[in-house]
């Protein structure tokens, strides 16, 4: 949190995303059956594609919040700072064997990391027409999720507060309506549809706006908002057709969050060059990811904003943290990154991303290259 406030600190800070089984099981060990084995077993599938809605509160739900709790007991291991978490609350629904449906309008495939793990990736939008969001019924009751987040990080903060800042993600309103109306129609419900997207907006603020409360009365203290506005080369949108349609409603969450002690950060994945004064107007604390592989250029952005906006990972998971590196090349590669963003502080390092790929021994590399050069005042 001084880091987030731009306090000097004794030392740099490290943030570990939480997100794939395959890095917590290089700390934790592999279970003796594994999710790929299970989920493509004929009995399974045939289960799945029966039963599937009725299985979600029993299966997915306790699934997903496990591996986050396994998650955060690696990052306490391995010693960082800060871990990323982000359990369902109510959020994900079995639809069949082969997909998974988001309480807001979007399918997803479940497949396989390559490490025996079962991942999902995004398929397509529920909304093709404004008559499809009237009649979707999968909607969420923002109190319910906020009462399972509510339980979830009680106990977890309870049982790991004081040994690692934990920091679960609320999810973003633009990025969750891209999910479900798709590029085209988000843009095209904007100029035409601006009553829907009020409303859709408007649900969704209240989602995230309960969540965050939930997870403070908790005790959670910092907070993820995870909202993609941008590609590889620049924002999906016009950044002003972002602020009339988002600005207000994170001003608000910001607020909420800021006046009950907490601090609040926004992950957003591609060149965010355009959006960052956006994200400082909007009361966001610091952001994540600063891609190696976009367009944004992260030494520019601390001489422009570094002062008032913390820079959260830098460190590429393309080749850098992968097994296809060089240990030299980690600690290389890390300790220019300190040498050149550290100075000054409002900088939390670690991966730009979660992968699946990521390999254990090197961000044990990056941790201890942290540990050699981070310590402040780093010139």
């Amino acid at each position: 949190m001084a880091v987030l406030d731009g306090k000097t600190v004794d030392r740099l800070q490290t943030f570990y995303p939480g997100f794939d089984a395959w890095p917590t099981q290089q700390v934790l060990g592999k279970p003796k059956l594994s999710g790929e084995a299970i989920f493509t077993h004929p009995l399974t599938q045939k289960i799945l594609n029966k039963w599937g809605p009725k299985l979600t509160n029993w299966l997915v739900e306790p699934t997903i919040n496990a591996d986050f709790t396994k998650a955060i007991e690696a990052a306490i291991i391995l010693g960082f700072d800060l871990v990323w978490v982000g359990p369902t609350e109510g959020q994900v629904m079995i639809q069949d064997a082969n997909t998974l449906l988001r309480y807001s309008g979007s399918y997803y495939e479940l497949t396989v990391d390559g490490h025996g793990n079962m991942y999902y990736m995004y398929r397509e939008h529920a909304f093709n027409k404004p008559e499809d969001f009237d009649a979707w019924p999968h909607f969420v009751d923002p109190d319910v999720a906020a009462q399972k987040s509510y339980r979830y990080y009680t106990k977890t903060m309870k049982k790991y507060g004081d040994k690692i800042c934990v920091m679960p993600q609320v999810q973003g309103l633009h990025e969750t309506m891209v999910l479900s109306l798709g590029f085209v129609n988000m843009a095209i419900f904007s100029r035409k549809q601006p009553d829907l997207m009020k409303r859709f907006v408007a649900y969704l603020e209240e989602y995230a706006m309960k969540l965050c409360m939930a997870m403070m009365d908790a005790g959670v203290k910092v907070i993820l908002l995870g909202d993609d506005f941008s590609h590889k080369t620049g924002p999906t949108m016009n950044p002003k057709v972002n602020d009339a349609l988002f600005g207000e409603p994170y001003q608000r969450i910001t607020k909420a969050v800021h006046d009950r002690g907490g601090r609040i950060i926004i992950h957003s994945c591609g060149d965010n060059t355009k959006m960052f004064e956006y994200f400082i107007k909007w009361g966001f604390d610091g952001g994540h990811a600063y891609e190696n592989t976009s367009n944004v250029n992260i030494d520019e952005e601390k001489k422009r904003h570094g002062n008032r906006f913390t820079i959260v990972g830098g460190v590429g998971v393309d080749y850098l943290l992968t097994e296809h590196s060089k240990p030299h090349e980690v600690e290389e590669g890390v300790k220019d990154l300190i040498q050149r963003i550290a100075p000054g502080g409002r900088f939390i390092i670690g991966p730009v991303h979660t992968h699946p790929d990521m390999d254990i021994p090197k961000i044990k590399i990056m941790l201890e290259t942290v540990k050699k050069y981070g310590q402040y005042p780093i010139v």
